[in-house]
């Protein structure tokens, strides 16, 4: 017996190692405040399809590393990102469901959701390839792949990228696809001696014949020139959804720095629209509608929607590209506490007829709120708020940035 002491005592050691293991990590498991959304007005049944994520972190403990969370009209669940999860970062919802709905087609592919594009006969992907040669010179080719759904055929073809004089970086910034012609929205960086100077620029590829049938540069620019620091931005809409127009926003700000600080002294703003079957470029301009105030924030086929918040509302206010005008605002309430550090325009959402709104951020002090709008009609058919559903003394103080909101179809 004494001959396998050794090796009890490790058993042992091993299973009491292990019990005090879980025990420390059930007693320092973190408890996450219970969230519900509650009713004000309108049909709870409008919150049964819509998914809102976001990240939550306890300012009071020393984890600084956020964990993903989801509320829906049953409720909050919490799950911490796998250390795979944190490498690759997060991937929104549509890029989930397109993962679970087309495994075969997804593989191997990126999980930025601006690389695809899904309609009702296609799904395609688009993706951008350098190579560097040894003497430093860039490569470009456009990697394509479409699935047509009729059949489940994918076919999947490589172009090179026409390259300019001192091209330097491409960035793919949306994938559509009109009539059969693939559109490569992209972001040019070009070097020419010590020069750097931006574009954006679209590209046609005939899904037919797999070639590359149009390039246009859109915009010319350059970030920074002695004291003008120039960003032009693509807003976003629904993820890999259609549209013939592309909006981007171009801002100008005036920049001084001193030995201190850099601050921005003056700050103009343009809207800009390319109409893909047109192939036209044309300034938007909105009599009466203050770009300082109004945040271009959602995008819907031939409508854009401004927002601005004014004390305790939300005021939404649709534009139509085609006929140039600004219809009628929508105003919804915003319920939560508001303070100075809390107004921010929330989140909005257009699907299938219906404005959906959502807070940005709650924490231990602030609710969020939770709107649906019928979008023909303006009438409020839900108002909610996110609340705590347990006390928030059990959990000290903690944020939550909402990030995403989809609805299911």
């Amino acid at each position: 017996m004494k001959k396998y002491w050794k090796s009890i005592a490790v058993i042992i050691g091993i299973i009491l190692s292990i019990g005090t293991f879980y025990v420390n990590s059930a007693i320092s498991a973190e408890h996450y405040p219970v969230l519900t959304v509650q009713t004000v007005n309108g049909d709870v049944e409008e919150m049964e399809s819509l998914i809102i994520e976001g990240a939550y972190r306890n300012l009071s403990s020393m984890n600084y590393l956020g964990t993903d969370l989801k509320i829906t009209a049953q409720g909050s669940s919490y799950n911490s990102p796998s250390l795979l999860d944190r490498v690759t970062g997060y991937y929104p919802t549509v890029i989930k469901e397109l993962k679970e709905a087309n495994r075969s087609f997804m593989r191997g592919k990126s999980l930025a959701a601006n690389q695809y594009f899904e309609d009702n006969q296609f799904l395609a992907y688009a993706n951008i390839d350098q190579k560097i040669s040894s003497l430093g010179s860039s490569k470009f080719n456009f990697e394509i792949s479409v699935l047509n759904k009729a059949d489940d055929e994918v076919n999947s073809f490589t172009l090179k990228v026409p390259v300019e004089d001192g091209l330097d970086h491409v960035f793919l910034e949306d994938v559509q696809l009109v009539k059969d012609k693939i559109y490569l929205i992209t972001q040019n960086m070009t070097i020419k001696n010590d020069d750097f100077n931006d574009e954006k620029r679209v590209y046609e590829i005939d899904r037919i014949s797999q070639k590359l049938t149009n390039q246009e540069a859109l915009l010319k620019f350059t970030q920074w020139k002695e004291s003008l620091h120039t960003h032009i931005q693509l807003v976003e809409g629904s993820p890999t959804a259609a549209t013939e127009h592309i909006i981007m926003v171009k801002t100008e700000d005036t920049v001084m720095e001193d030995t201190e600080s850099t601050r921005v002294t003056d700050s103009k703003q343009e809207i800009i629209s390319y109409n893909l079957a047109s192939k036209v470029t044309e300034t938007i301009n909105i009599p009466g509608l203050n770009l300082e105030e109004n945040q271009l924030s959602f995008v819907k086929g031939s409508t854009i929607y401004f927002t601005r918040v004014e004390e305790q509302e939300l005021i939404v206010t649709p534009y139509q590209l085609g006929a140039n005008q600004v219809e009628q605002d929508y105003r919804i309430q915003l319920r939560s506490t508001i303070d100075n550090e809390h107004i921010e325009s929330p989140i909005i959402s257009v699907e299938e007829d219906k404005l959906y709104v959502v807070s940005r951020q709650i924490d231990s002090n602030f609710n969020g709120d939770v709107a649906v709008v019928d979008i023909k009609t303006g009438e409020p058919l839900f108002e909610g708020q996110i609340t705590l559903g347990n006390s928030s003394e059990e959990h000290g103080d903690f944020e939550i940035y909402m990030h995403e909101i989809s609805v299911k179809q």
